[in-house]
């Protein structure tokens, strides 16, 4: 029997249809002017400045060389008093002009051979930090500065040498994604092409739509539509997997239904889901494919009967959801998934196909998508009341309020699993 779910004036979650509203992005609010105030309260610290070596040895020299002055200067005056002429007196301005002579040749060896070559090196290396990617240290002597320089330019055409070497994988490495990118988006292209959007069109017009969001370029749901005389079948799938593979598994379902089709007709779902899990485990099965690769498929299937306006479902962990705005129904699919561990037995269902009703199919991709404050799962409850409140709106708006709604509720967590919802409405 199906479930029932009457309309309730108040949701359990009233947020999760609700458009959110964003924050001035330019705001004038206390917290961004407080927040303006903090930072300027509390400016970042400058870097402190540090005196280069040549300015703290330019320093010392002055202070020495002033300090030898002096010395000179006191020698000279005790020279210069009577009596006070001695052996000492002259030795110790010989000594005291001999520092300085001294103090000014190292000043000349340290600025020539340290100070200027360290202050040379440092502008080349400036030069070179900037947008020069070619030039090296210049070696003029064969002394530690100059080992010094050329360890640099080792370690600089080795770092220039693993650039090079780091741009030609990345190069590679874009062409090859722009390669497989165009593989996936033609497969998407070629996915495509197998849904009968065109055939659902046809029969239904403005009476159904279509909410087709593949998780990747190319995904494993999918869905169904066969048509004779008065009568049609549709439904949706969800193969094992997203992406490339569940793509290649939708491939393989499609090719089983059709097959399931031909031999068994549309008048029973139950019927061509028995047969298409025959097809799919002999087909598996003769492939010798490990048992740790996933190969089910869910799947739901109605068929209408639009003269004796009744609809027939059977699914495969899929339900039928339907509802006139007042109250929901809801028919479950059998247990076992086509293909599954264990072979399953699947039922057909007969309900009257009501003209005030909407009917719905989903994938189980919807209902585990997390989304909420807390991060939960969608769940069958909360698309129920979603379901309550759109039923009697158009088609077309139903779906922008289901992608609207799953949007706002999934927020910034992602895409889980493939989405797909097929609705439509007997008129």
């Amino acid at each position: 029997m199906p479930d029932t779910l009457k309309a309730t004036t108040g949701l359990k979650n009233p947020q999760a249809m609700k458009i959110p509203v964003r924050p001035p992005e330019d705001g004038g609010g206390e917290a961004s002017s407080d927040n303006r105030s903090s930072r300027q309260a509390h400016p970042l610290p400058s870097p402190r400045k540090v005196a280069s070596i040549q300015q703290v040895f330019t320093l010392i020299a002055i202070v020495n060389g002033l300090v030898l002055l002096y010395l000179v200067i006191a020698a000279i005056q005790l020279l210069m008093v009577p009596g006070a002429r001695s052996a000492e007196s002259y030795v110790s301005l010989i000594l005291t002009l001999l520092l300085a002579i001294l103090a000014i040749i190292s000043y000349q060896i340290i600025t020539r051979r340290i100070i200027l070559p360290i202050a040379r090196l440092v502008r080349e290396a400036s030069e070179i930090e900037g947008n020069d990617m070619t030039s090296l240290l210049k070696i003029r002597r064969n002394d530690e500065i100059a080992k010094l320089a050329q360890a640099f330019n080792m370690v600089l055409v080795k770092m220039r040498d693993a650039l090079v070497a780091g741009e030609t994988s990345n190069q590679q490495l874009m062409e090859a994604n722009q390669q497989i990118e165009s593989s996936i988006n033609y497969a998407g292209l070629l996915q495509r092409s197998i849904l009968p959007d065109r055939q659902l069109q046809d029969t239904f017009g403005e009476d159904h739509f279509i909410l087709w969001l593949p998780r990747d370029t190319v995904g494993g749901d999918y869905y169904i539509f066969h048509s004779e005389g008065g009568h049609c079948l549709a439904g949706v799938a969800d193969c094992a997997g997203h992406g490339v593979s569940g793509a290649m598994m939708t491939m393989l379902a499609r090719a089983g239904i059709d097959r399931s089709i031909m031999e068994v007709g549309i008048t029973s779902p139950a019927a061509i889901l028995s047969c298409t899990d025959r097809a799919m485990r002999t087909l598996l099965l003769g492939a010798k494919m490990s048992k740790s690769i996933a190969t089910s498929m869910d799947i739901g299937l109605v068929r209408l009967d639009f003269e004796a306006r009744t609809l027939r479902f059977s699914g495969a962990k899929i339900n039928l959801y339907w509802s006139d705005g007042q109250t929901m129904h809801m028919l479950g699919g059998d247990p076992r998934a086509i293909c599954s561990q264990r072979i399953g037995a699947y039922t057909d269902h007969d309900i009257p196909l009501l003209p005030d009703c909407t009917y719905y199919l989903t994938t189980d991709g919807l209902l585990d998508q997390s989304g909420g404050e807390d991060g939960f799962s969608l769940g069958t409850q909360q698309f129920k009341e979603w379901l309550i409140q759109l039923a009697r709106q158009p088609l077309d708006r139903q779906r922008q309020a289901l992608a609207d709604a799953l949007d706002q509720f999934r927020g910034r967590h992602p895409q889980r699993d493939d989405i797909t919802i097929l609705s439509f409405r007997f008129s």
